[in-house]
């Protein structure tokens, strides 16, 4: 059952397409050999362990986020900058959801460099909030309550948490994401007082 010419990089892109098409909680080393056709020891040829190939998929979920994120606040600046960003951010979860899943689950990976790329996903929202004259501090805070605010959307969506009412979804995000720029815009004005 062997396959001559595996990679590395095919090892990652065949999980990464795995954990997109079957789910994250469906993933395992034994039915990604499978799916490779070679023995599931042979694995570790070209990887330590499932925290390393998860700490790969996890780098490629980040940057996807990333990439996005900046590509759709380009040119962009202050509300319509942060708008463009949670719009970003909600179609990549909503898209890319097992993807996304990883992103959120990777704080229990115990890997140092993961949590350095970490970084890689709060660089968008900073460059987003970075035309409000804000402090550090406030910017550290804030940054915090937008991704809160992201998330909470995306996952009280998908656990089906809104169907209760018969009002827009997206209205409401729309809503959420308008009163987190009035927050911005006071916290400017505390900032410059």
């Amino acid at each position: 059952m062997a396959r001559q010419g595996l990679t590395r990089g095919d090892i990652i892109a065949a999980a990464i397409k795995m954990i997109e098409s079957e789910g994250l909680h469906n993933f395992s080393l034994r039915e990604l050999a499978s799916r490779l056709q070679i023995k599931a020891a042979s694995l570790y040829n070209h990887i330590q362990n499932m925290d390393e190939l998860y700490t790969e998929v996890g780098y490629y979920a980040i940057s996807e986020l990333k990439r996005a994120q900046l590509g759709a606040i380009a040119g962009k600046r202050r509300a319509e900058a942060v708008e463009a960003l949670a719009d970003a951010y909600h179609r990549f979860g909503k898209e890319r959801p097992e993807i996304y899943k990883v992103i959120l689950s990777l704080p229990m990976v115990k890997n140092d460099a993961i949590h350095k790329a970490g970084f890689d996903i709060v660089e968008p929202i900073m460059t987003a909030m970075a035309g409000y004259h804000l402090t550090r501090e406030q910017m550290m805070h804030l940054q915090r309550v937008f991704r809160s605010i992201l998330h909470g959307f995306i996952s009280q969506e998908e656990a089906g948490c809104f169907r209760q009412y018969p009002v827009d979804v997206g209205d409401s995000y729309r809503m959420a994401v308008r009163g987190f720029i009035l927050l911005l815009e006071n916290s400017e004005k505390e900032a410059q007082a």
